[in-house]
């Protein structure tokens, strides 16, 4: 006699789990349209260049610095007297460090003596009046890269502060130049918020940004724009009113996490975004 039922609740069990992993998919778009933060994606109020001769209040901060490499001198020759690259010219970068931390380097510009690495890193950087600055080049090689001239500079002068640039002359012959100016400003509101249905949450500012200063918060829930709720305005509304902040500001009542209420008047301003958090500014 043939018994045949553990085949058959084995097929079962496999039919159903096909069926389950068909559904999974099915099952992960529902969660998405229910609760799934990814609905409710980050935006950003704009950042903008400043229009030439604006006055900037606050003015830029005295630890935050503009660096970029704007060019250097190579040497004909190698430290030890050779030729580059078996008579062609070397392939050089430029390293930027503070405090011994590397803070950006540039991209590779081949066959020259006199690089100037167009488009290359700058931004505002936070260097201290005791912060210890250096730079170094080097030659690309595809066995090893080689240093061609490194200069410490230690704590920058007022000096050089005052000039803007700062020329190294480098130790293994050569120089390098260095723009160091005032950080550079970017203007805007300094937030990003989050459209929910119905409402809107401030999910970050900028640190010293004009939102921050006039009291806004992570996790504030924005009840009103302009004196009209937010729960009445559609997306697009609510987006185009933070990108096209008016002249005089922008009024919004907002909830704190403690509960209370506030109203508040966000103007634009200057801010001098950090590299390592916003990337180049030019």
């Amino acid at each position: 006699m043939r018994l045949t039922p553990a085949p058959a609740k084995n097929g079962v069990i496999l039919a159903l789990r096909r069926r389950r992993a068909l559904c999974l998919p099915a099952f992960l778009v529902l969660l998405a349209t229910t609760g799934c933060s990814a609905l409710y994606p980050e935006l950003s109020s704009p950042l903008r260049v400043p229009p030439p001769g604006q006055e900037l209040h606050p003015p830029p901060p005295e630890d935050v610095r503009w660096i970029r490499v704007l060019g250097a001198r190579i040497p004909e020759r190698t430290r030890d007297g050779r030729s580059w690259d078996q008579g062609g010219l070397p392939d050089p970068y430029a390293r930027v460090f503070v405090n011994g931390v590397e803070i950006f380097r540039t991209a590779v510009q081949p066959d020259t003596l006199e690089p100037t690495w167009p488009g290359g890193p700058s931004g505002n950087f936070r260097v201290l009046p005791e912060d210890r600055l250096r730079v170094e080049v080097w030659d690309e090689n595809p066995l090893a890269d080689k240093p061609i001239g490194v200069r410490e500079f230690g704590r920058v002068t007022d000096t050089q502060r005052a000039a803007g640039e700062i020329l190294a002359e480098l130790n293994g012959g050569g120089s390098l130049t260095l723009a160091f100016q005032p950080a550079h400003a970017k203007v805007g509101l300094g937030l990003w918020y989050e459209l929910h249905s119905g409402s809107a949450f401030i999910s970050r500012t900028i640190e010293g940004g004009p939102a921050e200063r006039a009291g806004l918060r992570k996790g504030d829930e924005v009840l009103e724009i302009a004196g009209r709720p937010v729960r009445r305005m559609s997306v697009r509304e609510i987006r185009r009113v933070f990108d096209a902040v008016p002249r005089g500001g922008l009024t919004l009542l907002v909830k704190h996490a403690s509960g209370t209420t506030e109203r508040i008047r966000a103007q634009e301003g200057p801010i001098y975004p950090l590299f390592d958090v916003f990337g180049p500014v030019e």
